[in-house]
């Protein structure tokens, strides 16, 4: 029996990870977006969770420090630029040492951001792997929240930014292993008259939420993955990702009011 808790755990790297069962145009966003967002003049963007993992012909995955912080500060650095583009707002980005009397608040909204996200996916994102669990209601009338008591990590800002990715980066013996598999793919197609081409999994994925201080409403949230060809250390490629993620954020905020701040 499957419960929420597995879920928990499988459901965000079926989304993240799978590079198919994300649609374009994908982000979730609550009803009082225009209202609320058109008081943000800050956005303190948390500490990210961004890790790359090398895989081995085994499927063992390790991370690589190294990698890791290549990616963050790529994947960073092409966030802000997206938030500051698309809220007309400035970005704080803060760090653990920013937060050194907040860091049991912090790991608590990462822990009930991975809950509330989990259901989010589940209830409102079609997925094949997972049928029965989607709420129409949920997703016409999108309303989700981490609490006020995230108001403690906002520093002056009007608005959290939670942010989040993983990339898989494989060795030379898996790739030879994938290789081999697509040639066997081949030759099972052409005897079954069935494209079969085995997948060895791994695959990169970002997810974002922007979130109201005050309140801990989930203003807007999204999810991209792509299941090859991406790669986050690669500053261009950590971009594509980005503005992919971004492509249909919401602009009706109050334009004019936001350029005269």
């Amino acid at each position: 029996m499957i419960t929420y808790k597995h879920l928990a755990l499988l459901v965000p790297l079926a989304y993240l990870l799978s590079g198919c069962v994300v649609p374009a145009a994908s982000s979730r966003t609550s009803a009082h977006f225009a209202e609320q967002s058109a008081q943000i003049r800050v956005v303190a963007l948390l500490p990210s969770e961004i890790k790359i993992y090398q895989i081995d012909a085994g499927g063992v995955r390790e991370e690589i420090e190294a990698w890791s912080v290549q990616a963050r500060n790529n994947v960073v650095t092409a966030v802000e630029n997206e938030l500051r583009a698309k809220l007309n707002a400035a970005v704080k980005t803060l760090n653990e040492e920013s937060l050194p009397e907040e860091k049991a608040r912090l790991q608590e909204t990462r822990a009930l951001y991975s809950a509330v996200s989990t259901m989010i996916l589940l209830h409102t994102y079609p997925n094949p792997n997972f049928t029965g669990y989607v709420f129409e209601e949920k997703i016409k009338n999108f309303d989700y929240s981490l609490g006020s008591a995230v108001s403690d990590l906002a520093k002056g800002a009007q608005a959290l930014l939670l942010l989040d990715a993983e990339d898989h980066v494989w060795t030379g013996g898996r790739q030879a292993l994938q290789a081999l598999g697509i040639i066997l793919g081949i030759a099972a197609s052409v005897a079954t008259r069935t494209l079969v081409i085995p997948q060895l999994g791994g695959g990169t994925g970002v997810r974002a939420a922007l979130v109201d201080s005050r309140t801990g409403d989930i203003l807007w949230i999204n999810v991209v993955g792509a299941g090859a060809g991406k790669d986050l250390r690669d500053l261009a490629s950590a971009k594509e990702m980005v503005s992919q993620l971004f492509k249909d954020f919401p602009t009706t905020y109050d334009s004019e009011a936001n350029e005269s701040r």
